[in-house]
């Protein structure tokens, strides 16, 4: 489906990882985004293609990174970004929404119950 083009996945995330730790627009190193014309350049390819995408995300996981699809650009972070970041737990959610988490479920069971007994009843 792709182009015929054979793509080195090793060599585009080699240098993928290369710009995140190159300095640049003020940092050291660090995320950094790539728009579709630049990433189809790097990867000599005139038109990419989910796997294609998809490949290159899996090889960047490999080595500790994320490629992050926002349609007109990609996302570079490093997975240690994320480390920090505060979890979520089930009480949590329910002090968070103020109400137990299981409540959603069974009320959202029975509002579906009723509209399927009324829909019977027209």
């Amino acid at each position: 489906m792709g182009d015929d083009v054979d793509i080195d996945y090793v060599d585009v995330r080699t240098r993928l990882v290369a710009l995140y730790e190159h300095p640049f627009a003020g940092k050291p190193r660090g995320r950094y985004r790539i728009s579709m014309k630049l990433m189809r350049q790097l990867m000599g390819v005139r038109r990419l293609w989910p796997e294609q995408i998809e490949e290159l995300r899996r090889s960047l996981y490999e080595m500790g990174y994320l490629l992050i699809d926002l349609e007109t650009y990609f996302i570079v972070v490093s997975q240690q970004t994320f480390v920090s970041y505060r979890r979520v737990n089930e009480s949590v959610i329910a002090a968070a929404m103020e109400f137990p988490v299981g409540a959603v479920v069974e009320e959202s069971s029975a509002a579906e119950a009723d509209e399927a007994a009324s829909d019977e009843g027209v």
